[in-house]
């Protein structure tokens, strides 16, 4: 256990992630992609990816959880998401820092945008952060880049942030409503 009580089985190892407070606007963020992002005017397209659930050393591709997340966009006039159920395929790297995590889990998403190349604005990548057994979620991030594979967007959440303590989640379903607000969230503060 570490000092705020959360441990994390990966494979055979245990792996701490402490609960650590992360701004939305990181390191990995494209500055000139986020001012796009935000001054962007009217409604943008977005092709969304499957969403990734991370349980210990694995890594899911839920397309469920990515068209749940796609008629949310639609339905709260957020963007006009086009569904793709290409897995992107990013190693799993257990981290004590949270942020670290996101960031290396962004940059390769960003990369394979980039590599892939994309019809719409923006593609966007949810991932649920699960002790192994799916029992609980210790994290949610969203990455969101423009169509050189430059980061316009992302955020991350842990039991410090208000989507937590309203959702309580303790599966990938809990998870993706944790992702559809904070995505609100943070895509309406502008």
């Amino acid at each position: 256990m570490n000092r705020f009580g959360m441990q994390i089985r990966c494979g055979a190892g245990l792996m701490l992630l402490p609960t650590l407070v992360f701004c939305s606007c990181s390191s990995y963020i494209a500055k000139n992609a986020a001012r796009s992002f935000q001054a962007r005017d009217g409604v943008v397209s977005v092709t969304v990816f499957p969403v990734h659930v991370v349980k210990g050393g694995t890594r899911e591709h839920d397309v469920e959880l990515a068209r749940h997340v796609a008629e949310f966009l639609r339905a709260e006039n957020l963007a006009d998401p086009t569904l793709d159920p290409t897995v992107i395929e990013i190693p799993v790297h257990w981290r004590i820092d949270q942020s670290k995590m996101a960031q290396e889990s962004a940059l390769a998403f960003a990369a394979k945008v980039k590599e892939q190349g994309i019809q719409t604005d923006y593609a966007l990548l949810g991932e649920i952060l699960c002790v192994p057994d799916e029992s609980l979620v210790v994290g949610v991030h969203y990455f969101l880049a423009d169509r050189e594979g430059l980061l316009a967007s992302g955020g991350l959440t842990n039991s410090h942030w208000e989507e937590f303590h309203d959702v309580k989640p303790v599966d990938r379903r809990g998870g993706g409503e944790v992702l559809t607000r904070m995505i609100k969230r943070i895509w309406l503060d502008r």
